[in-house]
């Protein structure tokens, strides 16, 4: 049994402009320790994917579809009070920004320690020790002295180092990392990626890593899941996603990265932006961008296709394909 399986998950924004299909029918697994990482352009539906597993997606957004099974259990079937007791203690969440998540009134301490003592039977001194233990396990200096800090005393760095202890404090079986280091310089960025991999390992907790940077998937993902216009393209493990890209889409964003050495070449790039939500292609959602279409990308939506567990959602790969001229 894997630790959380999503099925068929459906979550659809119902708007004045019409109904936008933020997350449309994506199903994934993530096993313990295992590092799943999500990529995408921003508006693809990965932090609404993971907002919906959490239960946290509000009006006018609503799941109508799937199943979201977490040791076996469906969390779309708990009600409020269970889905309280299961976050931040079995599911926790870093955000993007820190700065925003984090309360400016409260010491670092105080908002460790809400959490231990929400979810957590300890004294407030045991609550404490816990707070300092975990400001020691992500390597914020003197720690104990720092408990006693407001985030605004802190560096960006240091804030997502406060979020990640915070996320950490009550031992999640699963962690959902939404852009943690978007707003951080890149030096900054990958001792934030080591942590990550490092508690891991130490703590054995599997994790769900949202970002559009293939750099820090190829870093700490074991398998990658690429979304497009709230649906998965490609779905394999982190090695194959780099060495035999199959859906022109992940192709495309690997060429977009940069080449050490490669001053002379041009930056590649994918002509086009993301659909809007409220103006969908016919066809294939990709198509309109897609160096490749013929007229069945035009005028259907292919299904995503299973090569030797190499998942991929394009009709190049069908027979249908050859049947084209």
């Amino acid at each position: 049994m894997k630790l959380l399986e999503v099925k068929d998950l459906k979550t659809y924004f119902y708007t004045d402009e019409g109904v936008v299909k933020s997350v449309d029918g994506v199903s994934f697994s993530v096993d313990k320790g295992e590092t799943l990482g999500v990529v995408g352009e921003s508006g693809c539906g990965k932090s609404i994917t993971s907002m919906s597993i959490m239960q946290l997606i509000g009006k006018p957004g609503k799941i109508v579809n799937g199943e979201i099974d977490f040791k076996g259990e469906n969390l779309l079937n708990k009600d409020k009070e269970e889905m309280r007791k299961i976050r931040g203690k079995e599911i926790a969440m870093i955000f993007q920004e820190p700065m925003t998540s984090l309360n400016p009134v409260y010491t670092v301490g105080q908002q460790i320690m809400e959490a231990v003592l929400i979810h957590e039977d300890m004294t407030k001194e045991q609550a404490r020790e816990r707070a300092i233990q975990m400001l020691d396990l992500v390597k914020i200096p003197d720690a104990e002295k720092r408990l006693n800090s407001y985030p605004h005393e802190f560096s960006g760095g240091m804030r997502q180092r406060v979020m990640i202890a915070m996320a950490l404090s009550c031992n999640p079986e699963f962690l959902i990392c939404d852009e943690p280091t978007t707003a951080l310089d890149v030096t900054i960025q990958a001792q934030i990626l080591n942590l990550i991999n490092e508690l891991k390992e130490k703590t054995g907790t599997a994790v769900m890593m949202i970002t559009h940077d293939l750099g820090v998937i190829s870093e700490v993902a074991d398998n990658v899941m690429v979304m497009y216009a709230g649906q998965v393209v490609e779905y394999t493990d982190v090695d194959t996603v780099f060495e035999k890209p199959l859906h022109p889409y992940t192709q495309g964003l690997i060429s977009c990265i940069p080449k050490l050495g490669g001053q002379e070449e041009k930056l590649s790039t994918i002509k086009g932006m993301v659909p809007s939500f409220n103006d969908m292609p016919e066809g294939c959602l990709f198509c309109p961008r897609c160096e490749y279409a013929k007229d069945i990308c035009r005028k259907e939506r292919p299904e995503l296709v299973d090569l030797d567990g190499h998942q991929v959602r394009c009709f190049k790969y069908t027979d249908r394909w050859e049947e084209e001229n």
